[in-house]
């Protein structure tokens, strides 16, 4: 299981690093597109609160994913990530 965990960590962060190219008629988790907000947190939420901070991921990765964080409050919820991706 562990070993697995690691293989979704790995894809998650592979497809997060190429969030910024994403144009809007990407669907998440699609060909191209980042995953979708429940893979990242399968492979990343550490305490199952259901949003991911900088404690949680790869520096790599929250550098990318912190431009979500719509209120500053270090945490990136289902609902800013889902904004981000549409660009609003």
């Amino acid at each position: 299981m562990k070993r697995y965990r690691s293989f979704v960590a790995w894809l998650a962060l592979v497809a997060v690093l190429g969030l910024a190219g994403v144009t809007s008629a990407q669907r998440p988790g699609g060909p191209g597109g980042p995953p979708a907000f429940d893979t990242l947190l399968d492979a990343f939420d550490a305490n199952d609160d259901g949003a991911l901070s900088k404690d949680e991921v790869p520096g790599r990765v929250w550098w990318r994913l912190s431009r979500a964080d719509a209120n500053g409050d270090g945490v990136v919820t289902e609902a800013e990530f889902d904004a981000a991706r549409k660009g609003g």
